[in-house]
């Protein structure tokens, strides 16, 4: 019988993609889409417009594709689960940050090892006391001491 009061559990697996599932807005694109592809509108057609008068047409094409490329890749950019604040974040720290990484490696064997050379050091230690009593006993009795 299942926990649940008796019954029996049924377990569902679902599909990676349905968990990675976000919400749409405005034609198919997700509030972090929309807002950044918004903004890129709202400051490079006005820009364009007002810069035409001002500069040459390829000048200021070029100045609108500049300022509206970052702001649409940070709307539409995603690695590893990380929008592109979070991934510039963790690209900066590993890169300009201070690295320290600390070799390690000890293989399985030298653990053993140091078990064994542990257990002889005690035997010579014992050993060795032994050996210094037996040595004054000697002296002693030689000397003709108490």
């Amino acid at each position: 019988m299942g926990e649940n009061g008796g019954g029996l559990m049924i377990e569902i697996k679902v599909p990676k993609e349905i968990k990675d599932y976000k919400s749409k807005l405005f034609f198919n694109l997700s509030v972090r889409q929309f807002v950044c592809t918004a903004l890129a509108l709202v400051i490079c057609v006005p820009l364009y417009i007002i810069g035409k008068k001002h500069l040459l047409e390829d000048v200021i094409s070029w100045i609108v594709i500049l300022i509206a490329a970052p702001l649409l890749f940070t709307g539409f950019f995603r690695y590893n689960e990380m929008n592109f604040e979070e991934f510039a974040k963790e690209w900066l720290d590993f890169n300009t940050g201070i690295q320290r990484r600390k070799y390690e490696y000890e293989p399985i064997y030298m653990e053993i090892r140091k078990g064994y050379m542990a257990e002889d050091f005690e035997e010579e230690k014992i050993n060795r006391k032994a050996q210094k009593k037996l040595e004054r006993k000697q002296r002693r009795k030689n000397h003709g001491g108490p």
